[in-house]
């Protein structure tokens, strides 16, 4: 993942290559973040997917935003702002499933 991003410094005056590299970062991240983030929570599977598409959406939505806003330095750095974006994304979508009142109460009634 580090490589991606260091490629995408590297080789910024190319397009294609830094649209390359951006997509192979978000689905690395993707990746990791489903593996590390997702798969522990404790819910099913149907409310995991839920959480992951969020994930990818939240993500996408935000870098599509710094992206119109400062095009230049996106350019540059992109490689590092999708790992970065994409596993604050993930912690986020965590937290939404840790703080749901659905779960406090499937908590509370086993025990």
């Amino acid at each position: 993942m580090l490589l991606v991003a260091i490629l995408g410094l590297l080789f910024n005056q190319s397009l294609v290559l830094v649209s390359l590299l951006g997509i192979v970062q978000f689905i690395l991240i993707q990746v990791i973040c489903f593996i590390w983030i997702y798969a522990p929570i404790q819910a099913e599977r149907p409310r995991k997917q839920k959480l992951f598409i969020w994930g990818i959406l939240l993500t996408a939505a935000v870098l599509l935003i710094i992206a119109f806003i400062v095009p230049d330095k996106f350019r540059s750095y992109s490689g590092f702002m999708i790992a970065l974006i994409g596993y604050a994304a993930a912690v986020v979508m965590r937290e939404v499933e840790n703080t749901n009142p659905a779960n406090k109460k499937q908590q509370s009634s086993k025990k």
